[in-house]
């Protein structure tokens, strides 16, 4: 009885498991049905994507009237003009995203500095503590009397140790993450300075 329970318990947990799996659909084919259900761009409309952008030349003005070359001449003034406006804009974007970085970077390496002076405070505390213990008789009897007290305390400040060291540890891990982000968005790497 009991095995036929389990056993039953068992092939539902792998029925529903195999139900899931068979439901998921996965992100490709999602954007493909989305893709497909899109109405499709009238004939007249060229719609420029990644796929299909020249690489490499310039776009060419040839047979255009006069009427439009003007218009064209008068849109590229404005063009630059906003591009000009946009350039200026860009650049305060991105020295706000420079000062941010380095601001992360900053606050990261605080972190990572105070944890060392933790850690090294933290160490000359145990270090100083066991050298009391060993050149005052009278701790080095209560040790030697109550051993287990005094492996207790121990490894509390060896745990102590341990969770500084290791929290130390993450927050360079986390300033070396923070350094790849900064790479893998393609910005300078002296903002980690």
């Amino acid at each position: 009885m009991k095995y036929t329970l389990q056993g039953t318990i068992v092939l539902l947990a792998l029925a529903g498991l195999l139900t899931a799996t068979a439901a998921a659909q996965s992100l490709g084919d999602y954007a493909r049905q989305q893709r497909a259900k899109k109405a499709p761009a009238p004939a007249d409309v060229k719609e420029y994507t990644n796929d299909n952008l020249p690489t490499s030349g310039a776009l060419s003005t040839a047979g255009a009237s006069s009427a439009t070359t003007a218009d064209s001449a008068s849109s590229a003034t404005s063009t630059s003009a906003a591009k000009a406006k946009g350039d200026a804009d860009s650049g305060k974007d991105k020295t706000k995203l420079e000062g941010a970085w380095r601001a992360k970077f900053a606050e990261q390496k605080n972190v990572i500095a105070t944890l060392q002076r933790e850690l090294d405070v933290a160490e000359r505390e145990n270090n100083s503590r066991q050298a009391q213990t060993q050149s005052n008789s009278q701790d080095l009897g209560s040790r030697l009397r109550n051993p287990v007290l005094w492996a207790s305390e121990n490894k509390k400040y060896q745990d102590e140790l341990e969770g500084k060291k290791k929290g130390l540890e993450e927050a360079r891990q986390k300033l070396e993450d923070m350094k790849d982000d900064l790479h893998k968005a393609g910005l300078p790497n002296t903002w980690a300075d």
